[in-house]
């Protein structure tokens, strides 16, 4: 007759036994559980990998190329220097004369030769930001990849391939690829800056310094050899602002995503920052770093 000591002991180690196959039973349990739920996601992801190929056309599949392949188009379309070729064509290298900026104001202060080529150069400088947004547009791409198509022209007109990475300030793409992402912020942005050029203009005509006909033109404005203005190239500026800070107004009303005025307003920004200036040699930003700020402001080494 066994003793209770050793009944007790017995029962015990059978419900030790009991606990080990049930917590044994229960992490088996799990762990299958576990391995079936990847399983299932596993063939969930593949099925909806199935149906998305099933549904999308082939040319959907290849929409990104598609898109590379416009950016691209749209860049080497900027990098056309339609301005530097017509200014050879009048016999004036416009990379060594006056601001040494490849632009229509440079082409204007060329010469009579150069100035009868002014309109067609700006409106075929401004269409490097407008056409490429627009036939992305016709072609039934998203409104930001049209858009990133216009930036493209943009930074074709400013580092063209053809001249070396070295061209105009691409203020008038801009205003081409602004006429287009946002008409009524492009509109006053032009409006801004012609406010600028008619002021120039108009002190020209009361100060009563030399005939129209002798005006000479560039980037910094209109004016003579001994007078460059300030005006212009501020208007310019506040143009560039004035473009981007209603775009992203009319984001905050709308909820529309506005990433492409920064983006062009940087580009520009840019650009006057490290356009290479006759100048720099004596007053370029490694002699003075204030040559920064003038440059920003004034596109130039000095206030003056």
């Amino acid at each position: 007759m066994s003793s209770p000591l050793i009944s007790e002991a017995r029962s015990h180690a059978r419900r030790r036994r009991a606990r080990g196959s049930r917590f044994r039973q229960g992490r088996s349990t799990r762990y299958v559980r576990y391995v079936r739920y990847l399983g299932s996601l596993g063939r969930a992801s593949r099925r909806a990998v199935q149906v998305t190929r099933q549904r999308a056309p082939v040319w959907r599949r290849a929409a990104f190329s598609r898109y590379v392949l416009a950016w691209l188009a749209a860049y080497l379309y900027g990098s056309l220097p339609l301005v530097y070729w017509l200014g050879r064509r009048s016999g004036v290298n416009l990379r060594k004369s006056g601001s040494g900026n490849v632009g229509v104001s440079n082409l204007l202060s060329s010469g009579k030769r150069g100035r009868r080529w002014a309109v067609p150069a700006a409106l075929f400088d401004a269409s490097k930001g407008y056409l490429p947004i627009s036939i992305c547009r016709r072609l039934g791409y998203p409104r930001e990849v049209a858009e990133l198509a216009g930036v493209c022209g943009v930074m074709g007109q400013c580092w063209p391939l053809f001249l070396r990475f070295n061209g105009g300030r691409g203020l008038s793409a801009f205003f081409g690829a602004a006429l287009q992402i946002n008409r009524r912020a492009g509109v006053l942005a032009l409006s801004t800056l012609a406010s600028g050029v008619l002021w120039r203009l108009g002190s020209l005509l009361s100060h009563h310094r030399a005939p129209m006909q002798a005006a000479r033109w560039s980037w910094a404005g209109s004016g003579y050899a001994t007078a460059r203005s300030k005006v212009v190239p501020l208007s310019g500026l506040a143009a560039i602002l004035l473009f981007t800070l209603v775009c992203l107004r009319e984001h905050e009303r709308t909820q529309r995503q506005q990433l492409i005025p920064p983006l062009l307003a940087a580009l520009l920004l840019l650009r006057r920052l490290t356009a290479p200036l006759p100048d720099d040699a004596e007053h370029g930003p490694t002699r003075q770093p204030s040559a920064l700020l003038y440059r920003l402001l004034y596109d130039r080494n000095t206030p003056d």
